[in-house]
């Protein structure tokens, strides 16, 4: 039976420590490009909906932002909260953003990296903008896998088509940057920015790093351990070990208008 949204954003909760380890960050150009297209100044107030377990948080806490990290996983909220316990500007919330209802602010930069695709359309843009000051800034992150359909991930396909029909060795992006929906209108045009890199993996970090993706969380398990055997095996004996992962980071920066009547931190009723 085909898993709902739902049931595939909450499988990351089952493994916080390998999302942890084998999730990518971003580069430190998009995060510097973020800094500066906000103007966030010294101990600025910061709003992250979806932490997992802290990737992108970790950049913005190392240089002194008072933070409120929002995530609805128990485990990988958890794991954020444990990581951060020496900052006591960092504040993890388990919960999800619909119905977090917040305790201060306004906030001067909101944050969603590889989050805001899970987020209700028709709430998210809406609530970002109650919760922003005039001219502050929600920013958007997300990594797509772009190697070539050629090499390695060619090689893998096969093996997926053959054991997994349906799901793609090559993992592209969640919806980038969302289509016209009910809030965008209390937002300027949207700035984008791409930043390409890439990421080397053993066998091991390899397999660990698919096993973090809802999609193969969700396998049966024999299933997912063949999947997982055959890939190991193709990258110890074809590709000495070794597999590289090119990534395009997308930045998508909304600055709210100033001119916003309606601007309430309570919720509506």
């Amino acid at each position: 039976m085909e898993k709902s949204a739902e049931d595939l954003g909450k499988s990351f909760d089952r493994v916080p420590d390998l999302y942890d380890t084998h999730r990518p960050g971003y580069p430190e150009e998009l995060i510097q490009e973020i800094i500066r297209f906000s103007g966030i100044q010294e101990h600025g107030n910061i709003l992250e909906i979806g932490c997992g377990t802290g990737q992108a948080t970790k950049p913005f806490a190392e240089r002194g932002y008072t933070m409120t990290c929002l995530d609805p996983g128990p485990n990988t909220a958890e794991k954020a909260r444990q990581k951060f316990r020496h900052f006591p500007d960092i504040t993890v919330v388990t919960d999800t953003f619909e119905s977090w209802a917040p305790a201060c602010g306004p906030y001067d930069l909101i944050i969603a990296a590889t989050s805001f695709h899970w987020v209700a359309p028709g709430i998210r843009f809406a609530k970002c903008a109650r919760l922003l000051r005039p001219g502050g800034t929600l920013a958007l992150l997300y990594n797509s896998h772009v190697a070539k359909d050629s090499g390695f991930f060619l090689e893998a396909q096969a093996i997926y088509d053959r054991l997994t029909p349906g799901l793609r060795a090559k993992k592209a992006s969640p919806s980038k940057s969302p289509p016209t929906e009910e809030g965008m209108e209390l937002f300027d045009k949207p700035v984008l920015k791409f930043y390409d890199w890439e990421k080397q993996f053993s066998a091991e970090d390899y397999v660990s790093h698919l096993a973090t993706f809802s999609d193969h969380i969700s396998l049966p398990e024999a299933q997912r351990e063949e999947l997982f055997r055959e890939i190991r095996a193709l990258i110890n004996g074809k590709y000495n070990g070794r597999v590289g992962k090119r990534y395009r980071s997308e930045l998508v920066l909304y600055t709210k208008r100033s001119q916003d009547p309606g601007h309430d931190l309570k919720p509506r009723k």
